[in-house]
């Protein structure tokens, strides 16, 4: 397909066609040690196996008594001992009190807790209120108050964090399935990338991408083809793909006499999704398929390749790995003026300032597709469609550069 952008889809068009090949993915699952679990996605609900408390227990240090029977002692009640947590308490005596702390389970006839602090103890080893007596089941936590055994805990697509591993090791999980990380083959090509070359240059673009992806998850691997030879780069494309669920090359699938990417994956049987994208930067953009393998060819050009990789790859990535919570998007106001091209989708790296009305975001210099270090002084991209100019004092929405936020 010798590289013609005669037939280019709209940015929207693009993210359907590319959910689309995302439907086609079934993902298989692993488990992992809880300790290895932070940043990977839930495979399947997780459910309590048991409720949380699992009894009754003491909210703190203080005393355990029938309040009935306190009401009746204007002498306090006599303390029977003390209970902790980790022990089985025998039942309440009548007529007595019972040191308690933290966790602890309520002992039978007990059914008020009050803090130590707010306790008298009299010489005669008795306890009473130091001033107001707490109401009947003060202080007391109830036997799954806070879930109960079978609730779901976790469901299925989350990405798991420190919250959850707190969830997951208060049930007693040493491990928990996973989402088996996506295998993707990053892939660079041209013959400015030999060392040797007359006028070599470094490869910035897969050592961005692979640590982009791993971010979001992926197992990566990272190729190199230093040559503008179509039949090297063929034999690489059909090794490294074969072992990878999903291909990424950067560069190499503009209009040139060495751009080969895309005739080298259509001889390898891949078909086009779509070729080039009403966007800026970015245009050059192709996904192509072959059978449950999609293979996203991205820009060389630094800047449109990054963007790329987050507007459209990442989005792929999240789908078939079930992630079920959707991009953060943040709120706010932009300080800039901006007229789009006519029919183009635009993706400005602007930089992010908390403000009295919240988040003000701010266009930053930039020399286009080619640029790198905006993206080192940037919070986040603001996507502009066709019809929707930028004014200042706008609200707008901006999709963050930092998974967590800005």
């Amino acid at each position: 397909m010798r590289n013609s952008f005669t037939s280019m889809v709209d940015c929207d068009t693009a993210l359907r066609l590319i959910a689309a090949c995302a439907e086609n993915v079934s993902v298989h699952s692993m488990h992992v040690p809880l300790a290895d679990a932070v940043g990977r996605i839930a495979a399947e609900d997780v459910r309590a196996v048991l409720p949380r408390p699992e009894a009754d227990i003491s909210a703190m240090d203080g005393y355990a008594f029938d309040h009935a029977a306190m009401q009746a002692a204007p002498a306090g009640l006599p303390v029977a001992g003390q209970t902790a947590a980790g022990d089985l308490p025998m039942p309440l005596p009548s007529g007595q009190a019972l040191g308690i702390l933290t966790g602890a389970r309520i002992p039978q006839g007990a059914d008020c807790v009050m803090a130590k602090e707010r306790m008298h103890l009299t010489e005669a080893d008795c306890v009473m209120p130091a001033k107001v007596l707490a109401g009947k089941g003060a202080n007391i936590r109830r036997a799954g108050e806070e879930f109960s055994k079978g609730e779901i805990l976790i469901t299925r697509g989350t990405r798991l964090d420190w919250r959850h591993t707190a969830l997951l090791a208060c049930q007693g999980f040493r491990d928990v399935a996973v989402v088996r990380p996506v295998r993707v083959a990053v892939v660079s090509n041209g013959a400015e990338l030999a060392a040797d070359a007359s006028d070599a240059r470094a490869d910035s673009n897969s050592p961005m991408l692979a640590a982009l992806l791993r971010e979001a998850g992926a197992a990566v691997t990272q190729h190199s083809v230093p040559s503008d030879n179509e039949q090297t780069l063929m034999q690489t494309l059909a090794d490294v793909w074969a072992e990878a669920d999903v291909l990424v090359t950067t560069g190499g699938i503009s209009v040139g006499q060495t751009d080969h990417v895309l005739d080298a994956l259509s001889n390898l049987g891949a078909q086009t999704v779509f070729r080039g994208v009403t966007i800026r930067p970015g245009k050059p953009l192709t996904v192509m398929a072959d059978g449950k393998r999609t293979a996203f060819c991205l820009p060389g050009n630094p800047g449109a390749s990054a963007i790329c990789a987050l507007v459209f790859l990442l989005p792929y990535l999240r789908a078939v790995m079930g992630v079920t919570s959707p991009s953060v998007m943040v709120p706010g106001v932009v300080d800039f003026a901006f007229t789009p091209v006519v029919g183009t989708t635009h993706f400005i790296p602007v930089s992010c300032q908390p403000s009295e009305q919240g988040w003000c975001f701010s266009a930053l210099p930039n020399v286009g597709a080619s640029d790198i270090i905006v993206f080192s002084r940037a919070s986040a991209l603001l996507r502009v469609d066709p019809a929707s100019p930028v004014e200042p004092g706008q609200a707008r929405w901006v999709l963050p550069l930092q998974p967590n936020g800005i």
